[in-house]
């Protein structure tokens, strides 16, 4: 299996992250309470994209079970990136900044990614789960802080 595919991963987060910055600080403020300035929505996505980065070549330069787990929940993140999207975009009737590249791009990349590996053979279907977990809760533990500590849940 050719591993690189992984990087289709933090390509599709820089492009992400261009359809976010115009917008998504004050959207944010609103539903979810933070980041709270652009220096916090920039500084967030610099420690998930290092987190990307480090995932992804963790998988292609040093391939093991445990980095190619970590190097998919990569792929993982992305697409509960997309769920947090689509269902604030569903919940409030509102454009949640995001939400096109995050349908457009990632959900076909962890698709396609997902897919390749599963035909590869190459984790058992611990392997999947455990990369499902970790993306999920890299994405939703830091939110859901957030909005527990803003008063939004």
């Amino acid at each position: 299996m050719d591993l690189t595919i992984l990087w289709l991963v933090p390509v599709a987060y820089f492009i992400h992250i261009l359809e976010e910055s115009p917008r998504f600080v004050p959207w944010a403020l609103k539903y979810l309470g933070a980041p709270e300035t652009f220096g916090q929505f920039v500084l967030g996505n610099a420690i998930f994209m290092a987190y990307v980065i480090i995932a992804t070549s963790l998988a292609i330069f040093y391939p093991s079970e445990l980095t190619l787990i970590i190097g998919l929940s990569a792929a993982a993140w992305i697409f509960s990136n997309f769920l947090i999207h689509a269902y604030y975009t569903l919940r409030t009737g509102e454009y949640s900044p995001g939400v096109v590249t995050a349908s457009a791009i990632y959900v076909p990349v962890s698709l396609y990614i997902y897919y390749s590996f599963v035909v590869s053979g190459i984790l058992n279907t611990l392997g999947f789960i455990l990369s499902i977990i970790i993306g999920f809760g890299i994405m939703y533990i830091p939110t859901l802080i957030q909005e527990k500590r803003k008063g939004k849940i």
